[in-house]
């Protein structure tokens, strides 16, 4: 039997291995910049976190989904399993299924109308100041993370889970090992922020960086 363990604990490794190599979540990292002229928001929803930018400090056509929110005044993108986050597959299965082997992944844009401590005042809100190449390199980030048709479109995946809020498809693999926190924490890399995205696994994680380089506005126990 112990060719069996061995068997075993072989495809164990083969599998991890398969599945760091795929992590190729989109690079836009840049240095910290001492100009910082704008700012942008982390959010934490339970498990995960979402990045809230100021609609008119993305470049016009840079995002395809801009146009379908032309009077948010930000505009919040978090990013998640293709069927564990819209909630279309939950429980002990959804969770098994997204992180046991690669699947799907989606993203959900959530317009808002007011400052975002305000649009979510029981949740974690951190600001993280930003100067113009900070604010280019995440956008472009974001603007990777979106699957788009022949024509430049987003693909629409489902409703989201506020008014007037969406999923879209993305190209991007969701495993165990590239999660909705690792590309939380890619997305404050991009923003200037000192974090090591492959090693970043839980949302705690990802608050704890971007209070580490910006400030806490909201702090809710209950995220």
């Amino acid at each position: 039997m112990r060719w069996w363990r061995g068997l075993l604990v072989g495809a164990v490794a083969v599998w991890v291995v398969l599945l760091a190599i795929r992590c190729h979540l989109p690079r836009q990292a840049v240095r910290p910049a001492t100009d910082s002229t704008s700012a942008v928001y982390l959010v934490q929803h339970g498990w995960h976190a979402g990045i809230a930018v100021r609609r008119a400090d993305v470049p016009r056509g840079r995002w395809p989904v801009l146009d379908s929110f032309p009077d948010a005044r930000y505009l919040e993108v978090g990013w998640g399993e293709a069927r564990y986050y819209p909630g279309e597959v939950r429980g002990v299965w959804g969770m098994t299924r997204a992180g046991l082997w690669p699947t799907g992944s989606v993203l959900h844009v959530v317009p808002l109308d007011r400052a975002v401590p305000a649009r979510f005042p029981e949740r974690t809100v951190v600001r993280v100041p930003v100067g113009p190449g900070e604010l280019d390199a995440l956008t472009a980030f974001v603007a990777e993370s979106f699957a788009v048709d022949s024509t430049g479109g987003a693909t629409a995946a489902a409703p989201g889970y506020y008014a007037g809020s969406r999923f879209y498809a993305s190209p991007l693999t969701y495993h165990v090992f590239n999660n909705c926190n690792h590309w939380a924490a890619a997305a404050l890399e991009a923003a200037g922020c000192d974090v090591a995205p492959r090693w970043t696994f839980t949302v705690g994680q990802v608050m704890r960086r971007a209070r580490d380089c910006g400030t806490l506005l909201s702090n809710s126990a209950n995220p």
